[in-house]
């Protein structure tokens, strides 16, 4: 691996999705089409991480993050593993996770120890000041989805986001970097 990863051959682009209305018009895929699809169990041979700013937006219901668990608990039962990191401000007015998003992380890490990670980053821990902000979908590392958008009804429907969906030496990278990150959270 060289030192100055402009001299490699990171990998290819496979697709464009946006979100928001009329910027990405003709020019890209949808963004929700993108993330769910590459999400779904056929599109899935063994593991997806995930690392994300919000999970839902602020203290919205559970509509909020409804189709993503959805997904997640599709992949669990068909015995793909799926690990995630979101961060955790634990703010009372807009927190990063939102409630009903932390309390289905853990029912599904009760349902399927085996097969669901979930870490909370949490800027008051070790990392004092500093956010998780990377919002990355690694599958089998082999495939990523790399772009702006947060797990959030705005975000994946009404937002300006982006997201490419990626292959090659670029996608192992970001995986390792995601097993680094879990490493230092359990350590905590």
């Amino acid at each position: 691996m060289s030192v100055n990863p402009l001299d490699d051959d990171l990998g290819t682009i496979h697709a464009i999705g946006s979100s928001g209305s009329d910027w990405g018009n003709g020019i890209t895929g949808d963004i929700r089409d993108l993330f769910y699809n590459t999400l779904r169990p056929e599109n899935v041979n063994n593991r997806v991480q995930i690392s994300t700013f919000t999970l839902g937006s602020g203290k919205k219901g559970k509509s909020e993050v409804q189709e993503f668990f959805k997904i997640i608990n599709n992949l669990l039962k068909n015995e793909r593993s799926v690990v995630l990191i979101v961060n955790d401000n634990e703010s009372k007015t807009m927190p990063s996770c939102n409630p009903d998003a932390k309390i289905k992380l853990k029912e599904l890490q009760k349902k399927y120890p085996d097969r669901f990670q979930y870490y909370l980053f949490n800027s008051k821990s070790i990392h004092a000041k500093k956010i998780l902000h990377a919002k990355l979908v690694v599958v089998d590392r082999q495939i990523a989805l790399i772009g702006s958008a947060n797990i959030s009804k705005s975000a994946l429907s009404s937002n300006y986001e982006v997201m490419l969906k990626i292959s090659g030496d670029v996608v192992s990278r970001l995986s390792l970097m995601l097993d680094n990150l879990v490493e230092m959270l359990r350590k905590e």
